[in-house]
């Protein structure tokens, strides 16, 4: 019985045309197509869905389900895929009114060492009634904001840093 000796070739392993298209349009899927073009869209987590977006995601799934899915599912966790507006519209413009503004306060061991008006570029001036050090901020500091409407949201600092 005589037994043959393989060796592997010398020539460099060529990919079929199949297989580097497959693993070309897999690459170019697993990025998501909302992931490349508005990178500023990266967290959002609801929200109208973009048609232009959706529609480039489906197309991925010509070349096949992988990278079509892969597509949609990126764009889908990352929320590029949602568009829209940045901004809520307000029905009267932003600074007319102040009793459309929310109130900011900051409160230590239950006294409140601050206030302000929330402004409609999202900031807010602060009026401190006494100077604090940062550290006792972040240990024990919240901040409380309250719409006009009477809704309240607050946090402890150390979670917003």
């Amino acid at each position: 019985m005589t037994s043959t000796l393989v060796t592997p070739s010398a020539t460099p392993a060529v990919l079929p045309r199949r297989q580097l298209l497959a693993s070309t349009a897999l690459m170019l899927g697993a990025s998501g197509c909302g992931y490349l073009l508005y990178p500023g869209r990266n967290g959002r987590r609801g929200g109208k869905v973009d048609p232009l977006i959706l529609v480039i995601d489906l197309l991925w799934l010509l070349p096949g389900l992988v990278p079509g899915i892969i597509c949609l599912a990126v764009d889908f966790t990352t929320g590029c895929i949602y568009g829209g507006g940045e901004r809520a519209q307000t029905s009267s413009p932003p600074g007319t009114d102040a009793s459309h503004m929310a109130t900011v306060e900051v409160e230590l061991d239950g006294e409140v060492v601050a206030t302000g008006q929330l402004e409609p570029d999202r900031k807010a001036a602060l009026t401190w009634k006494r100077p604090i050090d940062e550290a006792t901020l972040r240990e024990r500091a919240r901040v409380l904001v309250r719409t006009p409407g009477g809704a309240l949201a607050q946090a402890d600092v150390r979670a917003l840093l």
